[in-house]
């Protein structure tokens, strides 16, 4: 059974992961945290694990930040949140829970403190919980605080909740001190939405509120429930005006099926970087068998362009290139496979020439195509989308199609993939992302090929990389892999 588990995306060795949570720089390093449970691949008492960086691009894995502290706000579980500086420490803002995990459970904010160089020690504050929900409102959820500074010196604190009745919304609050705060209503609800755009479905709960304050505008970025499951994170494009965040725009985060919970670690260019949490496209008995589940997105640039969120991988990613494939296209019957790619982890560039109006490029195929996934690059429609129905023979894998319609006045030029064993990340023209996990069962489905007319895969290029691992303490084995694979051909 080829191995499923991602090297190039940030993960803990063991146990659940979910929402990235509370990026902040300190003294020089990066500090990423994330939901988990350490004890197995399923969800249970969240604790916030924790991921260092010097560049973006090696991390190393740190002791757990948070834990569930017995009799306390937070006894089952230290829920999403983020993270801020004041003064010479940084501060966890995230939300605590007491009781079952069902709709109207207790949920306050909390906060934790740390000044150490490597952020290892911290603290939980002896006030918490600082913030309650509101006591005349029955919520289905009131959790993931965000925190900023506003320019007058208060702090501001975003809360994601929703009722069956009234929907979705983003209360907000604001502090001197971090401990008194004042209930201002709500930033956005649902009624703001559906005024704009009554057509998009916005779910009854909105979870990880973050805000993204750019130069061409702002984005208010939620992440979409029902009460019962999680299904994708909403951008919605406008402008913070006072106490009220002003929408104009609504788009999808992320095309895919496999993204939620994106966190961002705001830059003063106006731009943010986002990780997102990506999902096990497998049944929950697999996770537990497995002993592993979920991963985080490679990190992305986010920025407000003319109303819209635009989505690219990151720059600092090419670093992790090893070296490059050669790529040599030999004919079939349909278009020509990519021989000297066969691989289940690399880095794909795909430029599209004048020629092209629809290509398939397929993924992970196995030499008799039992096994495939086949993204669809069509320009013609200006689309994209991704069809794994026959990415694995195991029936416990999700199939479907997945995608959208592009920006018509864009035409489709370049596409980068992301390719990491069970994750495919698809990133368009540096505007449009596209996740999806997929889970091939024979070890020689590794084939990458382009299909479409005589014309169409005559004008396209295709560019391979070889991966290295971005574990700090790792000795880059997948280069060992990549090189073994090339030799072979």
């Amino acid at each position: 059974m080829p191995e499923h588990r991602p090297h190039v995306h940030l993960r803990p060795e063991q146990g659940w992961t979910n929402d990235p949570t509370g990026p902040v720089r300190w003294q020089g390093r990066t500090h990423l945290f994330h939901q988990y449970n350490p004890d197995g691949g399923y969800w249970a008492r969240p604790h916030w694990g924790h991921l260092v960086t010097d560049d973006l691009v090696r991390w190393r894995r740190r002791p757990i930040a948070l834990s569930p502290s017995p009799g306390g706000p937070d006894a089952e579980g230290c829920y999403s949140g983020s993270t801020i500086i004041d003064g010479d420490e940084v501060v966890i803002a995230y939300t605590g829970v007491v009781g079952p995990p069902v709709p109207g459970q207790p949920q306050v904010t909390c906060l934790a403190r740390a000044s150490d160089p490597l952020l290892d020690d911290w603290v939980k504050d002896p006030e918490n919980p600082v913030t309650t929900g509101p006591p005349d409102r029955r919520l289905l959820g009131f959790r993931d605080p965000f925190l900023w500074q506003g320019e007058d010196g208060r702090w501001w604190q975003a809360v994601g909740a929703g009722s069956r009745d009234a929907g979705g919304e983003v209360l907000l609050y604001s502090s001197h001190d971090l401990h008194r705060w004042e209930a201002h209503g709500s930033l956005l609800t649902k009624a703001d939405l559906d005024a704009l755009d009554p057509t998009v479905w916005t779910g009854s709960m909105w979870e990880c509120p973050v805000l993204l304050r750019g130069r061409d505008g702002d984005a208010l970025l939620l992440s979409i429930h029902d009460a019962v499951d999680t299904h994708h994170p909403l951008a919605v494009l406008g402008r913070l005006e006072g106490e009220r965040f002003v929408p104009s725009h609504l788009q999808r985060v992320d095309l895919g099926p496999d993204l939620y919970a994106p966190c961002l670690l705001q830059e003063e260019d106006g731009t943010a970087i986002s990780w997102g949490w990506s999902w096990e496209a497998r049944t929950p008995a697999v996770q537990r068998t497995e002993g592993w589940a979920g991963v985080l997105s490679a990190p992305r640039r986010l920025e407000v362009v003319e109303d819209r969120l635009h989505v690219a991988p990151l720059a600092e990613l090419t670093q992790l290139r090893a070296r490059e494939l050669e790529v040599r296209p030999t004919p079939t019957a349909r278009g020509w496979t990519a021989t000297g790619v066969d691989t289940d982890v690399a880095d794909l560039e795909l430029t599209l020439g004048p020629a092209v109006d629809r290509i398939d490029l397929e993924l992970r195929r196995s030499p008799d195509g039992e096994e495939v996934t086949i993204l669809t690059l069509d320009r013609a429609r200006s689309a994209v989308w991704l069809h794994r129905d026959r990415a694995s023979l195991d029936t416990s894998a999700r199939g479907g199609r997945y995608g959208g319609r592009l920006d018509p006045a864009t035409p489709i030029k370049h596409v980068r993939i992301l390719l990491d064993r069970s994750i495919v990340e698809v990133f368009v023209d540096d505007r449009v992302a596209l996740t999806a996990r997929i889970y091939p069962t024979r070890e020689d489905s590794t084939g990458v090929a382009v299909v479409g007319t005589p014309s169409s895969v005559a004008d396209v290029e295709l560019r391979a990389w070889s991966l290295t691992s971005i574990w700090a303490d790792e000795e880059h084995p997948l280069q060992a892999d990549a090189d073994a694979s090339l030799d072979e051909h």
